[in-house]
């Protein structure tokens, strides 16, 4: 009779195999090959998976386009909720759901947040052969500088118009190309000026060549905090008149996406244990030495700053749910 109870079910007492084990999980990078949003995507492609029960590969794809709105809107609406897919969210898009833009077809606020990892302030700097030397010029001058954008749901684009209603100019901002490594060639061909970035874009080529060269002239930040990786130049609060405190007041809902540097997420339902093990495998993955020291040479991470995926849920909720007086002035802002 033992012998017919332990041959009657072979699979009793073994334990079940883990869902990640034998799958692979599709990587969404949005933004072209050598940007800076591919190489974190990677970064995380070669770590992440030992840290998730099963020990899934994980395979890149890269998805650029609208500023990162292309992909965004796919993993909203075509990849499946299986905890499969999981993208590296261009870190502003948020604020083109906030102001209603039609290209937008997703809510931020629903997507299932692994967590985020890094902080990146914004900059502006120009080629060093045009007339834009420092911020006093770009105001003073009769034609603005061409600013290069991958499109309106970029970083770059939002902290262009943000300078734009702070300092009252009207920056010229040249859309279109499809990557931040095309915007550059861009810069380099003579078809913009300027770029509106992170600072952490000095780490990478061609930015780090151009450092060396004094190609660029780094003559604003945002702060209030000054970045080491870029020249001690004047903060957007030290050069801001007394009369755009009120929009100086709202960087801090416009620019929240600066603590959040580089953030992923899965599609909105993913079953709530897949996505318990997406979340704990990613802030394994973070503590994760040699994860730490690539991240540090590539990103200039720091080895701490971070949120965990529940901490990145609830602030995209609160960042997204505003009084519809603060939507109104930050539409105005941000208008074409």
């Amino acid at each position: 009779m033992l012998l017919a109870i332990l041959c009657s079910s072979p699979a009793q007492g073994q334990s079940a195999k883990p869902f990640y084990e034998g799958k692979t999980i599709e990587l969404i990078a949005s933004s072209g090959t050598g940007a800076t949003t591919d190489i974190v995507s990677r970064l995380v492609s070669r770590y992440l998976g030992k840290y998730i029960p099963g020990n899934p590969g994980i395979l890149v794809r890269n998805m650029p386009g609208g500023g990162g709105l292309v992909s965004a809107n796919y993993l909203y609406n075509i990849s499946k909720p299986d905890g499969l897919a999981i993208l590296t969210v261009s870190r502003a898009n948020y604020m083109e759901q906030m102001i209603g833009r039609p290209e937008v077809r997703a809510d931020f606020r629903k997507f299932s947040w692994l967590g985020s990892f890094n902080k990146a302030p914004m900059m502006f700097a120009c080629r060093s052969d045009t007339p834009y030397k420092n911020w006093a010029a770009v105001r003073a001058s009769k034609t603005p500088p061409r600013v290069g954008q991958s499109g309106t749901g970029s970083i770059s684009y939002i902290f262009a118009k943000l300078l734009d209603k702070i300092f009252d100019v009207k920056l010229r901002n040249v859309t279109g190309f499809q990557s931040a490594r095309e915007t550059d060639l861009g810069m380099e061909r003579g078809e913009v000026d300027c770029r509106a970035t992170s600072d952490l874009t000095v780490i990478r080529s061609p930015w780090n060549r151009w450092v060396k060269e004094k190609y660029i002239t780094f003559f604003l930040q945002q702060g209030p905090e000054k970045s080491d990786l870029i020249p001690p130049v004047p903060t957007v609060y030290e050069l801001a008149p007394p009369e755009a405190k009120p929009t100086v007041d709202l960087m801090s809902v416009i620019l929240a996406y600066t603590e959040f540097d580089r953030p992923f997420a899965a599609p909105p339902n993913v079953p709530k244990d897949r996505l318990q093990l997406l979340r704990d495998g990613f802030v394994k993955m973070l503590q994760d030495r040699e994860f730490a020291v690539e991240a540090k040479t590539l990103l200039d991470w720091d080895g701490a700053s971070h949120l965990t995926g529940e901490q990145l849920q609830k602030r995209m909720e609160s960042v997204i749910n505003q009084p519809a007086d603060v939507l109104k002035r930050i539409k105005e802002i941000l208008a074409d």
